[in-house]
């Protein structure tokens, strides 16, 4: 393969063993390389984030990474969190998550009961398609009583090796119900009050469209280094919410990451 002769073979090594992992467990792209019974990837990133949720400005964080995959089947990692393959063929997988979902940032000058940090239990498939296309979609529920909404998201994306690494992209809808809107954009009448902005009560339907991009370059053998970017534009009644005046938000982040595994 031409693109492997321009890495070197612990380079490629370390593409094969590292980068399956880190771009989703749950999706089935070629695999890269033979399957190890176990794997755990542990390292630490950097996360830019700007107007999340809202408006809610810029945001820098350092973050520790962590991933583990057990033969494809359990897995887990800061992106999906625990997940099963119940289903896992060379094409298709299908599955249940407990994925997280992070509490949203303050909005600088509005005093707002915004959620706390939570989780939704997730049903999802994914077909691979010739050209390593991966199609397919997930829907969650709130489990742990911070909107009790339910959201849907489908994708597409595409995976391949390059000189430098294994790029991933995508591009993604999403949506979900009233009550999950309203957790994330609504506004009460006494936040209203308390604050001299109009109350709000969005209702269900699109949220949100965006594309993402994350490369993962090997250092050797074991070690790793990614980058990710990622644009939404959101959409629908939560675009029209008074605590999203820009409705475009941007994510931009870097890690670096060791393998254990056998």
């Amino acid at each position: 393969m031409i693109v492997r002769s321009l890495l070197s073979g612990a380079a490629f090594a370390a593409l094969t063993l590292i980068a399956p992992a880190a771009v989703a467990q749950s999706q089935p792209y070629e695999r890269m390389g033979p399957q190890q019974d176990w794997t755990v990837d542990v390292g630490v990133g950097a996360l830019y984030s700007q107007d999340s949720n809202g408006d809610t400005g810029g945001k820098a964080n350092v973050v520790p990474y962590i991933a583990a995959n057990w033969r494809d089947r359990i897995y887990f990692s800061p992106f999906e969190g625990l997940g099963w393959n119940v289903v896992s063929t060379d094409t298709f997988r299908a599955g249940l998550q407990l994925r997280p979902r992070f509490s949203p940032d303050d909005i600088e000058g509005l005093t707002l009961d915004r959620p706390d940090f939570g989780a939704g239990a997730a049903v999802y498939a994914y077909q691979r398609l010739p050209g390593n296309i991966v199609v397919g979609g997930r829907v969650s529920r709130d489990v742990t009583d911070v909107s009790e909404g339910t959201e849907y998201h489908a994708s597409i994306g595409h995976q391949r090796v390059t000189p430098i690494g294994a790029l991933n992209v995508s591009a993604y809808v999403r949506g979900g119900d009233r009550k999950l809107a309203d957790a994330y954009y609504g506004v009460s009448p006494a936040e209203a009050l308390a604050n001299g902005i109009p109350a709000y009560a969005p209702d269900g339907g699109l949220q949100g469209a965006g594309a993402t991009a994350m490369l993962i370059t090997p250092l050797s053998p074991r070690w790793a280094a990614g980058g990710l970017l990622g644009y939404e534009r959101r959409l629908g009644d939560i675009a029209d919410s008074p605590v999203s005046q820009n409705d475009d938000s941007w994510r931009v982040g870097a890690f670096v990451v060791r393998r254990f595994g056998g």
